[in-house]
């Protein structure tokens, strides 16, 4: 709940936000990362799993699992509506995959949810907020090899890549329904603070709570393209 990482941490492993924290900085006039971003990257990680990443597409006769929980690493699954960066894989994994045409990948963006990213044109279209046209052809990589990384320390791998479409998941899945025409777009958070037993919690956790739930409703709104809205109200 703290809304960024102490000052003057450093930290390489990129599971962790704080190895982010110039790189997210440097679109921001006051040189931080948007607040509350690894708060972002759960909660909008939870909420795909209301639909994501559950489907597998039949390409050629042969049905293959695009997850199951979450998407699977080779799954060339960029964002539509970027939260922070130009190029995020989706919040529900799946990576963004830069074919260098010569057998080999390399993997701009990882199959990890840290820092807070968007979701992808398929989670989009499972969600109800775009239709079927408008996602895209992607494609999964299988038989993975290890060929190294590139200047940038981006991971670089041979293996066989699979074109897969809108059609090829719906061959399998069937259409979304309701259509992207009558699908459900406002949509309300309850945030629950839990304290000790006997005890209410204090001014700087309501302070928190509150910080994290007016970023939640511009989160959905920018990852969503607004397309669906949020409010966190409670009931």
């Amino acid at each position: 709940m703290q809304a960024r990482p102490p000052e003057g941490l450093t930290d390489t492993n990129t599971r962790n936000i704080a190895s982010y924290e110039r790189q997210l900085g440097e679109r921001s006039s006051d040189g931080k990362m948007l607040g509350y971003n690894y708060a972002m990257s759960q909660i909008g990680h939870e909420m795909g799993h209301r639909w994501s990443a559950f489907v597998s597409a039949k390409v050629n006769g042969e049905v293959i699992p695009l997850g199951p929980t979450h998407w699977a690493r080779g799954l060339h699954a960029p964002v539509a509506f970027p939260y922070q960066r130009p190029s995020e894989a989706s919040a529900m994994g799946g990576s963004v995959w830069q074919d260098n045409f010569d057998g080999t990948f390399t993997q701009l963006d990882d199959d990890y949810y840290v820092p807070a990213t968007g979701w992808s044109y398929l989670d989009l279209y499972l969600m109800g907020l775009i239709s079927a046209a408008e996602v895209p052809d992607f494609f999964i990589l299988r038989n993975f090899v290890p060929a190294g990384k590139d200047a940038a320390g981006h991971p670089i791998v041979k293996a066989d890549r699979t074109k897969v479409t809108v059609e090829d998941v719906i061959a399998v899945e069937g259409p979304r329904l309701p259509d992207v025409y009558h699908s459900q777009r406002k949509f309300n958070t309850g945030i629950v603070m839990m304290v000790e037993h006997g005890t209410k919690p204090g001014k700087d956790l309501i302070e928190r709570a509150n910080a994290i739930r007016d970023r939640w409703i511009e989160y959905f709104a920018i990852t969503t393209g607004h397309r669906a809205s949020m409010t966190a109200s409670p009931r």
